[in-house]
């Protein structure tokens, strides 16, 4: 009897660079090694109090479907939360998403048909890569090279990747997996192409608030030139902290756009009713706990800086926003390390979690030497985890 197959789409999508090692760290656990887990951006910071005061209080007598634009009051608070960075959408522009992630999905159907272009620039957060798979869209990479910190290239060299096909440029700012902040400069350059070109720009700020340069937090939807042209992706996961919510939004004023991702919203009919209810009162009043959040960030990062700089061989730049460090190491096969650091090594009986960066590129043999690492432990731990990966990676270097 002939095997039955998965369809195509399903046999070429990625494991997740960030979740598929999980095996080796649940059989070091059970060993009774501790992990210190800097690999995924799940914060442990707790998320604002009114959040679960909405969740409590709820006295319905069932959990209805809710609207597919959104429960009106959650996508009023939304619209509020957007006017401190000078948007000012109507509520039409606005439709709440499961996490940023669906935002993505639906942002890249209601440009794209299968066969499409969609430039973007790596290294990138890798569930494009997926997404890419899933709808027969074609990723076009633009590098940000490591040794220029990630800076964009000239207008020209951009442009030269543009064809027939190309349908819109992905941004991601702050930036995973990289800690980037995106310059006024560059981002008026991809503006500019995107106007030229006639392409739209899905504009991925799940970090907005998440910056470490003392600047006012900014939204691409705020540039009137390009209007029509941007495609907001959010979401509560990291500025709220809280990513098992999933609670997103897709935001623009292209009032096609937004009818278009319309029906795809009504085609999964709804997001989470008591989660849309409990973030009224959170993006209601952001900024205190924001404010606060971005703080605890930034000491994080300077704790890692001083961790990494004590370490032989590690080439790194302090992150500038969002929640990680992108760094290299002394290594040909960053994944063969992370997979000794969690099968093969321990100092006083615990270890270290990182991702390598392989998978956050397109372009074949980039990345091979590079890691990520979230700050989403206490400061404390954190420097102790910095000492265990200069250990690890004392032993790994170590002739075997």
């Amino acid at each position: 009897m002939q095997k039955l197959q998965v369809s195509k789409r399903g046999q070429n999508v990625i494991a997740s660079p960030i979740r598929k090692f999980l095996p080796y760290v649940l059989a070091a656990e059970k060993k009774g090694i501790k992990v210190f887990k800097i690999n995924v951006g799940d914060p442990d910071l707790v998320p604002p109090a009114d959040f679960f005061k909405v969740i409590r209080a709820y006295a319905g007598k069932s959990l209805p479907y809710t609207p597919s634009p959104g429960i009106p009051a959650h996508t009023a608070a939304w619209q509020k939360y957007f006017t401190q960075f000078g948007v000012n959408l109507p509520m039409s522009g606005i439709i709440p998403a499961v996490g940023c992630a669906e935002a993505i999905l639906l942002a890249m159907q209601a440009v794209c048909d299968p066969g499409d272009e969609l430039m973007v620039f790596e290294p990138l957060y890798s569930s494009y890569k997926s997404f890419a798979v899933m709808t027969g869209i074609k990723l076009v990479p633009v590098l940000l090279p490591f040794e220029k910190n990630f800076a964009l290239p000239p207008a020209a060299e951009i442009e030269k990747k543009i064809t027939k096909k190309t349908k819109a440029i992905v941004v991601i700012n702050p930036d995973n997996p990289t800690g980037k902040l995106w310059s006024e400069k560059e981002l008026n350059t991809v503006v500019a192409i995107a106007k030229k070109h006639n392409l739209f720009i899905i504009s991925d700020e799940t970090y907005r608030e998440i910056r470490f340069d003392g600047k006012k937090p900014i939204s691409l939807l705020a540039n009137k030139a390009a209007r029509q042209n941007v495609i907001v992706c959010d979401s509560a996961s990291k500025r709220f902290t809280m990513p098992g919510a999933r609670t997103g939004v897709v935001a623009s004023f292209n009032e096609q756009v937004m009818h278009t991702i319309l029906k795809f919203a009504q085609a999964r009919l709804s997001t989470p009713t008591l989660e849309q209810l409990a973030l009224v009162p959170v993006l209601n009043n952001s900024s205190p706990y924001v404010n606060k959040l971005v703080k605890e960030y930034k000491k994080r990062r300077d704790v890692i800086a001083v961790g990494l700089a004590k370490i032989p061989g590690v080439v790194f730049k302090p992150a500038q926003g969002a929640i990680y460090q992108a760094l290299k190491i002394p290594v040909k096969e960053s994944e063969d390390f992370v997979k000794f650091m969690v099968s093969k090594f321990s100092y006083k009986g615990k270890t270290v979690m990182v991702t390598p960066m392989q998978d956050f590129y397109i372009t074949p043999g980039r990345g091979h030497s590079e890691i990520r690492l979230a700050y989403v432990l206490d400061s404390k731990e954190l420097k102790e985890a910095m000492e265990i990966l200069r250990r690890g990676l004392e032993a790994y270097l170590k002739p075997r």
